[in-house]
């Protein structure tokens, strides 16, 4: 499975405040970005992509029931949903069995 680094942002309030908290954690905390799975692709329509940046707590059908923890091999692989827009940052939610970004990240590191 494909997987990406990154820092899960709990409930931001924007796409500002996720690339705030990230850019910290890459300069002061680098221990804390995680290596996640994505278990699948979404690509958003540019008013879809920027409903998410403005409202990520708002409910997305979409996001229902994905997301979470998988137990392989007795170690927990948090699973993500990337979520891409032609020409814009890709993001990464985990929602955790909800309907809204309950954590958001972007891609860290190489």
């Amino acid at each position: 499975m494909k997987t990406v680094k990154t820092y899960m942002v709990r409930k931001p309030s924007d796409i500002e405040e996720v690339l705030s908290v990230s850019t910290t954690i890459v300069r002061d905390c680098s221990f804390r970005v995680e290596e996640v799975e994505i278990a699948e692709t979404i690509n958003l329509s540019k008013a879809e992509y920027k409903k998410i940046c403005e409202r990520p707590l708002d409910d997305y059908e979409f996001l229902t029931g994905k997301g979470g923890y998988e137990i392989r091999d007795d170690k927990e692989y948090r699973q993500v949903i990337e979520l891409t827009c032609d020409g814009h940052l890709t993001l990464y939610t985990d929602p955790s069995g909800s309907s809204y970004c309950r954590y958001l990240g972007i891609k860290l590191g190489d």
